[in-house]
């Protein structure tokens, strides 16, 4: 479906809510240095829907209501595209993947990809995943220091490599996450900027910019040359990409598999690591839960396998409550390419519309005291009974994460994998802090020790 099939608004529509902000700033201030403050904040003064200005701006919509982010992602999702903070200032580093593409060529490259995550594909992944895990754990000595952000992102880009792509990646780690982390502060830095510098424009920060995607193009190019070379198809990611062809029977290019393979890498390490990390976080706060999910695995008594993770009930409640706590994707933006009612009121063309995962995932409304970590509400049929996108780690419509079930079980099977041997436990006592990049991080990661259970 395209943005012409949109249909017209009807004239009934009201007008939206505004906050009044700064002249010419706006609530530019809030967006670049209080984030996270400011969607919490809106999803209780304003649950629904409500406009700010925000700098050059002139129309940003903020949606905390799952009915209405439901019309947005879903029901009304053809009056809508990928806002800048992809489109524009992250294409250097996904290009014309899936994450960035709309559309027809969405629809076509979505059903490329598909058969990679697929269930059946999928549960052959669980073997590396706990056997990377259980490394990973049993490398851990008692009272070892560790910033465990920074070890679960070398752990899942090592498992995403390896599963997806067949390749291992574990000496590119460092080099990924800083480049990585080079390009998200850029190019968040661009978007509170009074006026945004498009990476084309040759910036000091654009250039450290371009300086980090040749960092991450030389680690994926790389790999495509070296499969190129050798030939065959291993099953992966990799090899259905080399093997697509077009209806005219062309292959794709290097670039364009550089853009699926880019996404994919990024996207699929980036926001597993984070939730681990955050979930490890939330139980090192909370021994009981702890206690009860060790009991539940030790309880199993072995590492995990794909048909085990059915016994572990209450450690993917646990995975889920950090997801909804911390979602990874904490805010997704839209721009609307024609006017169109979202619920009873009128969203102009052109305006920046932000779904607030975070602010939802907070309603008190929906998650009775929700800022307590309490995994019980995602066991039996609870997470059933929920509105439709009232939760949404992985985003929700036609472009719902793609590997939002890769995720989740990667999630579960490691957690299992390593809260089975280790425990962690903070350095310090003040609270971590919450650092609202393209995902929701731990700023300056998270200093841990770690804790040989016996």
């Amino acid at each position: 479906m395209t943005a012409a099939t949109v249909e017209p608004t009807p004239r009934a529509a009201r007008t939206l809510p505004r906050i009044p902000g700064r002249p010419i700033l706006g609530h530019l201030a809030s967006f670049r240095n209080d984030r996270v403050g400011m969607l919490l904040r809106l999803a209780k003064t304003h649950p629904d829907i409500v406009e700010m200005p925000m700098g050059l701006v002139r129309r940003v919509v903020v949606v905390s209501s799952p009915s209405l982010a439901n019309e947005v992602l879903s029901t009304k999702q053809s009056a809508f595209v990928k806002a800048p903070g992809l489109a524009v200032f992250l294409r250097p580093v996904l290009g014309g993947g899936l994450l960035t593409s709309e559309h027809e060529v969405h629809e076509r490259q979505r059903k490329l990809l598909a058969p990679a995550f697929a269930h059946k594909r999928i549960a052959s992944y669980a073997a590396t995943m706990a056997e990377r895990a259980e490394r990973f754990a049993t490398t851990l000595r008692e009272g070892e220091p560790l910033d465990l952000a920074e070890a679960m992102m070398r752990l899942t880009f090592e498992i995403v490599g390896k599963t997806l792509f067949d390749a291992e990646v574990v000496s590119d780690a460092s080099a990924v996450g800083d480049a990585l982390t080079t390009a998200m502060e850029v190019a968040m830095g661009q978007l509170g900027a009074v006026i945004p510098l498009p990476p084309m424009i040759p910036s000091p920060q654009n250039l450290k910019y371009k300086r980090a995607v040749a960092r991450l193009d030389e680690v994926v190019y790389r790999i495509i040359r070296e499969r190129r070379a050798e030939g065959g198809d291993r099953g992966d990611v990799l090899s259905m990409l080399l093997d697509a062809r077009d209806e005219d029977g062309t292959a794709m290019t290097d670039r364009q598999v550089r853009d699926e393979a880019m996404t994919l890498f990024l996207a699929g390490h980036e926001t597993t690591a984070n939730a681990l990390s955050w979930t490890f976080y939330l139980l090192a706060r909370h021994p009981d839960a702890r206690a009860r999910m060790e009991a539940e695995l030790d309880a199993l008594g072995r590492v995990p396998s794909y048909e085990d993770l059915k016994q572990l009930p209450y450690t993917l409640a646990v995975f889920k409550e950090a997801m909804r706590l911390y979602p990874p994707a904490y805010v997704l933006g839209r721009r609307s390419v024609a006017d169109a009612t979202i619920g009873e009121h009128l969203v102009r063309k052109s305006s920046i519309v932000l779904v607030s995962i975070l602010g939802i995932h907070r309603r008190s409304d929906l998650w009775p005291d929700p800022e307590t970590f309490d995994p019980g509400r995602f066991l039996g049929d609870k997470e059933k009974q929920l509105p439709r996108c009232a939760y949404m780690p992985f985003g929700a419509g036609p472009r719902v994460c793609i590997g939002n079930h890769f995720a989740l079980m990667e999630g579960h099977a490691l957690l299992a994998t390593i809260a089975r041997r280790v425990r962690f436990e903070p350095t310090s006592a003040e609270p971590a802090e919450l650092e609202p990049l393209v995902t929701l991080r731990p700023k300056g990661g998270l200093a841990m020790r770690a804790h040989v259970r016996t």
